[in-house]
């Protein structure tokens, strides 16, 4: 062995079966390598979870614990108890009112000792306005206890006439009347007859409600009045009144008959109507009568 260095090794140095390799020059790369991008990580595959449904967390709440036995305890502190008044019932108050004195013995006493005054006597009344006679004059001079609203009632015998002038006397002249038409035609006398009829009702209705005082009356000197306001009673319940006296007829003419014993000497129609026939002498116009 030579104690140099050489650059170049000796065979017979090597070792028993090494095959140095065989000396070359490096090849230079002809040019870059081409970029190859990293694949893609594949996702991890969805694993599902456990047969066995779900799984509670490990920590689960505190199970619930019941109160002991025993029922519920009060609180130490308690209300007082109640305690009842002591026995005895209810005490009044000490300022009372005064107890009730009765009155002195004795009652009331008397009325004077020279009483109540007596009525005056017949005829002490103060005559009313003048021309006016008292219809009770006959009786001592006392009013009646019902006295009538307008004047004193007047009794059939007077209602009786002023009903013969009002009705028979018109009728009388109405049928001579429908007599007279009849000879010349049976159904003009008969309609003529009761038209008139008809009218001269009306105007009896309308000058009983006006005035209360018809041709018959005007003779009489009877007048029609309300029981009631001593008023006339108005057109309508004058006509009204003059057809009710159609019960006084079917009835066998007993209504007419009525002021004979009635105590307000009225027929049937004037109970319907409430009217009343009062003396009208007193009025110094009683016989004159307006046909309008």
């Amino acid at each position: 062995m030579s104690d140099q260095n050489p650059t170049t090794p000796d065979p017979s140095d090597a070792v028993p079966g090494y095959e140095p390799p065989a000396a070359s020059e490096p090849t230079a790369p002809a040019g870059p390598p081409a970029y190859t991008p990293p694949a893609a990580p594949e996702p991890p595959a969805f694993t599902p979870p456990p047969a066995g449904g779900y799984e509670p967390p490990a920590a689960t709440p505190p199970v619930y614990t019941p109160p002991p036995a025993g029922g519920y305890e009060p609180p130490a502190a308690t209300p007082p108890v109640y305690t009842p008044p002591p026995a005895g019932g209810y005490e009044p108050p000490a300022a009372t009112p005064p107890a009730y004195t009765p009155p002195p013995a004795g009652g009331y006493p008397p009325p004077p000792s020279a009483g109540f005054p007596e009525p005056p006597g017949p005829g002490s009344y103060p005559p009313p306005a003048s021309g006016y006679t008292d219809p009770n004059a006959a009786y001592g001079g006392y009013p009646m206890a019902m006295p009538p609203v307008g004047g004193a009632l007047v009794d059939w015998p007077k209602r009786a006439l002023g009903g013969l002038v009002d009705y028979v006397a018109a009728g009388i002249v109405l049928s001579i009347v429908a007599g007279v038409l009849n000879n010349v035609s049976s159904t003009l006398g008969t309609l003529v007859n009761a038209v008139l009829g008809i009218a001269w009702m009306c105007y009896l209705g309308y000058k009983s409600g006006t005035t209360g005082v018809t041709f018959g009356r005007s003779i009489a000197k009877t007048k029609l009045i309300s029981a009631e306001t001593g008023q006339p009673i108005g057109v309508t319940n004058g006509i009204i009144r003059q057809f009710a006296h159609i019960i006084d007829s079917i009835i066998c003419y007993v209504g007419w008959l009525f002021p004979l014993w009635d105590a307000k000497k009225q027929t049937i129609a004037d109970k319907i109507m409430k009217t009343v026939v009062v003396d009208n002498s007193t009025d110094p116009n009683a016989g004159t009568y307006n046909w309008g």
